[in-house]
């Protein structure tokens, strides 16, 4: 053994020595947390929020920070892995406003080797603004497919940077189109004295059927916030509906009538009439009885007994005065026992 090696030996000895010791005593480190949550308050979007987590150790053993994990946002810059008895140490933490918007609460898990208290949160909670302002702040559709073109305008401005510029707004649907130019005096919202802008958004009458969810997105020449989103919701319509959308009545034997009914829907401005109900499968019927004068109907499917055995596939027509849909089909399924 050299010289050298033998103090390091002989001082590691003494650690272990001095912790069995600890733990023969009962000695045990006690982490002691005293303001596990800060709140930063109302921050604008894209600012790096910056704090230190005071840890106390209130124990009689060393208290060792074994592991920091940050959630999503989170940055971990630095910690103290073991803080004396008496002692106090920090987490410090940051985190990046840039991808988030509104009330937000990042935790922090940091787990010791305290027995009473192995695992422990702390948590980054703020109010985060966008620089950005939309008036307003929106586009909510609903509409029937088919109809005219739906257009929405949106005035945009900053409120830190009066010479923005909008340089593209993208859509996510290809039926919805996007449009942006300088807002005119009557558009301008009284809130600042810059740059103002018109975004206007609008949906086609080829629109698909179903609900709007995802976000315009608008980029600008801002320093801080180059791009942010416009919420788009709402539910593209047919012009017709059936509820149930299709006729299936399943496996049936069929010793008397079987009926169904099914609501019939038109969610058009225009009022319309039923001209006529046709099935294209011979032993089934349908009438249609008008229950909210040219929107609403109830039709009544009927299955004869002399309907042949075997699986069915057909449609139910339905005729009407609209001249956008004139016929609208109900698919008809199900097996004859």
């Amino acid at each position: 053994m050299s010289n050298r090696t033998r103090p390091v030996i002989l001082t590691l000895l003494a650690l272990v020595a001095a912790a069995r010791l600890a733990a023969a005593a009962g000695a045990a480190p006690k982490v002691v947390i005293p303001a596990p949550v800060w709140n930063a308050g109302h921050v604008a979007r894209g600012e790096r929020l910056a704090t230190d987590f005071v840890i106390r150790n209130e124990g009689d053993a060393v208290l060792e920070l074994l592991e920091v994990k940050p959630a999503c946002g989170c940055t971990v810059a630095s910690f103290d892995a073991k803080i004396a008895p008496g002692g106090e140490g920090k987490v410090h933490a940051e985190l990046d406003t840039t991808g988030f918007l509104g009330a937000i609460a990042k935790g922090i898990t940091v787990l010791t080797n305290d027995p009473a208290n192995p695992r422990l949160q702390l948590t980054i909670q703020a109010e985060v603004e966008s620089r950005m302002r939309a008036t307003p702040g929106y586009a909510r559709y609903i509409y029937v497919q088919g109809h005219g073109e739906a257009p929405i305008g949106q005035t945009v401005w900053a409120t830190d940077f009066p010479d923005l510029e909008i340089r593209e707004v993208v859509s996510p649907y290809p039926f919805l189109t996007t449009s942006f130019r300088e807002a005119a005096a009557d558009e301008r919202s009284p809130d600042t004295t810059g740059r103002q802008w018109r975004v206007i958004t609008t949906l086609q009458p080829d629109a698909a059927i179903g609900a709007l969810t995802r976000p315009v997105v608008v980029r600008t020449n801002h320093p801080r916030e180059p791009e942010f989103e416009i919420p788009v919701s709402g539910f593209v319509r047919p012009l017709f509906a059936a509820t149930p959308a299709t006729v299936d009545f399943g496996s049936v034997a069929l010793d008397q009538e079987k009926r169904f009914g099914v609501a019939l829907v038109n969610f058009g401005t225009d009022p319309v009439e039923i001209q006529a109900v046709e099935s294209s499968v011979a032993g089934i019927t349908a009438t249609a009885e008008e229950i909210a004068p040219g929107h609403r109907f109830a039709l009544r499917v009927v299955l004869a007994p002399t309907l042949p055995k075997g699986a069915v596939d057909g449609v139910i027509r339905v005729r009407t005065t609209s001249t956008r849909q004139p016929v609208f089909e109900i698919p008809v399924t199900g097996t004859v026992l």
